[in-house]
């Protein structure tokens, strides 16, 4: 059942979370381009995605950068100055004249408000119990494959699915910026990624380790990546590791990166950015998961990407079944044993 009157032309879009949660949102994207095939949509997504993000997608036909909002997006220590003030960003969308806004940002607290300062002549969007409506809305449950509950979103209008596959084009731009910093000498290559945004996320980096090590043994070069500020936990990884390693953490952007996980044997990591690229450039991988993350976040093939879980369902450290400040990891209870089984069997033992 369609729910506007009429085709829409223009069409905005809020997904201004990290990396991996939009690539969670391209099946879903690729849904309304398909749909409304003669539409403009502009996706509205956090500053630092924005330069990586425009002109890569062939269905987002304008990328703009949301301004500083409560529960959209809030500058961290070091990043610039926003480019632009909430006033003068709404305006500036508002005199776009947008047919249809699509709320693709959590259940709605703050992010259904964003979305009704657009000016949208339609809105639609999740969610959550106590958030404020929008025109349409779509109940939001926290446990749901992320991938799933957006497509279910756009199908309201009526539009066709055009496959569960997360998508990400790799450029040659993004191959050249990979290539100035690193090539590989020539034997198949696996990434291991031992870092995380959330420290419950993080897999031990000893076991990390060892993974590296056994890759190295089976004749992969090994590469590890990570942010500036994960140093640690990689130097961490390189001390338990008796192998030759090659770091390229703190080294990469986004599309070098891209570049890196599609040119590899194998991505070993937690749940974070490069297993979302691993998913959507059908990169095999092994990927440490929380239980509860992988019903939201988890791949939803096993043929390439396989989840090793833990299930520990409270902090180790303080037992809290909720955020805490212990920085203890949630993912310690994956073995070593299981990991190295998944990977022995996508490398072909």
């Amino acid at each position: 059942m369609r729910l506007l009157e009429r085709t829409p032309s223009r069409i905005a879009v809020l997904r201004a979370n990290g990396l991996g949660d939009f690539l969670e949102a391209t099946p879903a994207l690729r849904a309304l381009a398909k749909g409304f095939p003669s539409a403009e949509i502009t996706l509205l997504t956090l500053p630092w995605l924005h330069g990586f993000l425009t002109g890569r997608y062939p269905y987002l036909h304008r990328v703009e950068a949301v301004p500083c909002y409560r529960g959209i997006h809030s500058p961290g220590r070091g990043d610039p100055p926003p480019a632009e003030s909430a006033e003068s960003f709404f305006a500036r969308m508002r005199a776009r004249h947008f047919d249809l806004a699509v709320q693709m940002h959590g259940g709605g607290a703050d992010s259904n408000p964003f979305v009704a300062a657009l000016g949208a002549r339609h809105t639609l969007g999740l969610r959550a119990t106590g958030s404020p409506p929008l025109e349409h809305n779509l109940r939001y449950v926290y446990y749901q494959n992320e991938v799933l509950r957006y497509l279910e979103l756009v199908g309201l209008l009526g539009v066709p699915w055009d496959g569960l596959q997360t998508d990400l084009p790799v450029l040659e731009s993004d191959r050249a910026r990979l290539a100035a910093v690193w090539r590989p000498a020539g034997a198949p290559y696996a990434v291991v990624h031992p870092g995380a945004g959330d420290a419950r996320r993080r897999w031990p980096a000893e076991r990390f380790a060892r993974v590296a090590e056994h890759l190295r043994r089976r004749g992969l070069e090994v590469v590890l990546t990570g942010r500036a500020d994960e140093q640690q936990v990689i130097e961490a990884v390189k001390a338990g590791c008796a192998e030759r390693v090659v770091d390229l953490s703190g080294q990469l952007d986004l599309g070098a990166m891209a570049a890196l996980v599609a040119g590899a044997a194998l991505v070993v990591s937690n749940d974070t950015g490069p297993a979302h690229m691993a998913y959507a450039l059908d990169t095999p991988a092994v990927i440490i998961f929380w239980c509860g993350n992988v019903i939201t976040a988890g791949p939803l093939r096993r043929q390439r990407h396989r989840p090793v879980l833990s299930w520990t369902l409270a902090c180790p450290a303080c037992g809290t079944t909720g955020r805490c400040e212990c920085g203890a990891s949630w993912v310690a209870e994956a073995t070593v044993e299981d990991v190295l089984a998944e990977a022995d069997d996508l490398l072909g033992s």
